[in-house]
């Protein structure tokens, strides 16, 4: 956990959000979430909603550290066509310019060889399972299972507010008009966006810090960037620990790709696959704890 200290000067906007967007270097969305979450404190109190701030207003903001890989990759299947990963909360899928050795993909080439490809990726912030083609001659059918639905990929989430039973998600999908970074909602008849649908089934409740917390699987019949984070947040029921879409804050991103069922590039026999879940889920919701099927 970080803290800043900073006093507004005569210079500086009143308004809250304003003024943490300038001396911060985030968006206002950013701001409004710190808010919300609690962690902005003015004059020693903590305010839970934006305001006004007067010059000489002495500001104090809780800033939760980036969540950082605690562990290296485990290897949940390897042959000699193709490998599945559980990825941990805070790397990243893909190399990035200042941490490319830190990448999964890197991790891959290092561990696997060179011909080690990618199919799908993961959020940074997100854990779970991620498919690797091994040698080239597993890359072709392992992307046309992928395109053609055959890949079975399972989800475990937990969101805030209570949501009970079995749904579908259908909202498109198009790039946040104030943050090329993030992603947006749209109605399912609405003429921008790309058509998204997300499944989800209800596994377990409970109540922490005072508000109601639901357990769900996810699965993806598309799969566009942060599809199910934005659709879940659209929703009313944005995950745990998602800053970026008004989920309540914690110690990490409560989304992992927990199951994963695949035709195997040498046969097409099925091939299914699970990850455990991280403790924190079962720590924040005790009835997560049975096995899924």
């Amino acid at each position: 956990m970080n803290k800043r200290v900073l006093t507004r000067a005569s210079g500086d906007p009143d308004s809250l959000v304003e003024l943490l967007s300038a001396r911060l270097g985030v968006d206002a969305r950013q701001a409004k979430a710190w808010i919300t979450a609690g962690s902005v404190y003015v004059g020693g109190k903590r305010i839970a909603a934006p305001c006004a701030v007067a010059i000489g207003d002495k500001l104090t903001v809780f800033i939760a550290a980036p969540a950082a890989p605690t562990s290296v990759p485990t290897i949940i299947h390897q042959d000699d066509w193709m490998a599945v990963l559980d990825k941990p909360p805070g790397m990243a899928s893909q190399a990035e310019v200042r941490q490319r050795s830190a990448a999964l993909d890197a991790f891959a080439l290092r561990t696997f060889g060179p011909d080690a490809r990618m199919l799908h990726r993961l959020d940074k912030e997100a854990s779970g399972l991620v498919l690797f083609a091994l040698v080239p001659r597993a890359l072709a059918p392992l992307q046309a299972a992928l395109e053609s639905g055959a890949i079975d990929r399972r989800y475990v989430a937990l969101v805030d507010g209570e949501l009970r039973g079995e749904g579908t998600i259908r909202l498109r999908i198009a790039r946040h008009p104030e943050d090329r970074r993030l992603r947006a909602a749209l109605p399912e008849n609405a003429p921008a966006g790309e058509v998204a649908s997300s499944h989800y089934r209800s596994l377990a409740h409970a109540t922490w810090k005072g508000r109601h917390l639901s357990a769900l699987e996810l699965t993806l019949e598309t799969g566009r960037t942060h599809q199910l984070r934005v659709h879940l947040s659209a929703h009313g029921h944005p995950i745990v620990g998602d800053n970026a879409y008004r989920g309540p804050a914690f110690q990490r991103l409560c989304l992992h790709a927990h199951a994963l069922e695949v035709p195997h590039p040498r046969d097409g026999d099925r091939l299914r696959l699970s990850a455990p879940l991280p403790e924190s889920f079962a720590t924040l919701v005790p009835g997560l704890t049975r096995p899924f099927t």
